[in-house]
């Protein structure tokens, strides 16, 4: 396989992610796009690791505060591999790569659970699931068919954290909206995350769309016209968090999609910044841990384990007070007083109404056709 230009690469990338590459041309895509095997390994994953799991997920799950009884219990961390979105991790386990436990939003089980990815998870297994916030038990996605394919553990807001210094005429919560993001006054200065669920949900809902989740062709066809409408204004598509907040915090941008932690760490450093209920709806979130249908049997006490780790409630009450999201432990939330959940954009009681409060993330229905879509418009077609 040759990729000769920026546009191969692309192209490669695009048939990673949608997963039409055979493992062959993946591996050779790697090294002719000079990633290489090494930064994305292929093979049983914990080989190298001896008992301890595999886990897939986000950088931030690497920190031993969120998994500490399983560090007590074995003496060490898991394995973890990283990705940089969901499709980028689908794109690899369809290209041959097997870690034991997984950590994508709730909006992706049915699929990955339709690619042969996931296995049933037995609760009655772990210690910490009495206390699981019932709301989160009760999202439907991760339950398809009755059977319990991912267990809650971390949910939160996506919204808008902007400059009111640099974009006073939307300080007043009555202003706050989505349109911020397609304000021409700040071309060059706004930012959006690089993922299917925020780049083109957002769009779909500043767009009108009735459900952004299961769009009409007119309605996808009226996403993509205000993708390409906003393209030209962005600083940035991006799914590193700290580049956003740097960007925020020098003024080099005045608006960035976002969770809940970034207006707190923002303000903690004196940044005059403020995070939007946009009128048309914010996004609420839930991700949780999947057990994969490949995970290794020999260590399967220790996928359970691991599990019960990220459910405990000291692993949520690090994890509040680190990324200002909210953890499924309901007992997480004893250790904050009203004033800093509210802080943090966290109700201090009533869970179940901020979570039915905003747009919550679903399962897509036309997901392959709105991914192409992404990459087309990023690519300026």
């Amino acid at each position: 396989m040759r990729l000769e230009s920026g546009r191969d690469v692309e192209r490669f990338i695009d048939d990673m992610k949608r997963g039409r590459l055979t493992r062959r041309n993946f591996e050779a895509g790697l090294v002719a796009a000079g990633l290489g095997l090494a930064a994305l390994p292929l093979a049983r994953a914990g080989a190298a690791g001896g008992d301890h799991p595999t886990c897939f997920t986000w950088e931030w799950f690497k920190a031993p505060e969120s998994h500490r009884s399983y560090i007590e219990s074995y003496g060490g961390s898991p394995n973890f591999a990283l990705w940089g979105d969901e499709e980028e991790a689908e794109a690899r386990m369809l290209a041959g790569f097997r870690p034991d436990i997984a950590m994508p939003g709730s909006y992706k089980v049915r699929k990955w659970d339709a690619d042969g990815f996931l296995q049933e998870i037995d609760t009655s297994r772990l210690s910490n699931w009495p206390d699981v916030l019932p709301v989160l038990k009760d999202v439907a996605d991760m339950t398809p068919g009755g059977r319990r394919l991912m267990v809650p553990g971390w949910w939160g807001l996506t919204s808008v954290t902007f400059r009111t210094d640099l974009a006073p005429e939307y300080a007043d919560p009555a202003n706050h909206s989505w349109g911020i993001l397609w304000d021409p006054k700040y071309a060059g200065r706004l930012s959006m995350i690089d993922s299917l669920i925020d780049g083109v949900m957002v769009a779909a809902i500043y767009s009108g769309a009735a459900d952004p989740f299961d769009m009409t062709a007119a309605e996808v066809e009226a996403t993509r016209r205000s993708m390409q409408e906003q393209r030209p204004l962005l600083r940035s598509y991006t799914n590193d968090e700290s580049s956003w907040e740097r960007g925020l915090a020098s003024g080099e941008l005045v608006a960035a999609v976002s969770w809940n932690g970034t207006p707190r760490r923002l303000l903690d450093q004196g940044v005059p910044v403020a995070f939007m209920t946009p009128k048309e709806g914010p996004m609420t979130w839930t991700s949780g841990v999947t057990l994969m249908s490949f995970a290794d049997p020999a260590r399967l006490d220790r996928c359970y384990d691991l599990i019960d780790a990220f459910l405990a409630p000291d692993s949520g009450a690090w994890w509040i007070a680190s990324n200002g999201m909210g953890h499924s432990n309901a007992r997480s939330f004893e250790a904050f007083s009203g004033e800093e959940l509210a802080a943090l954009h966290l109700p201090p009681d009533d869970v179940e109404g901020f979570i039915a409060s905003g747009i919550f993330q679903a399962t897509i229905r036309n997901e392959p056709e709105l991914q192409a879509m992404f990459e087309e418009v990023k690519a300026g077609m």
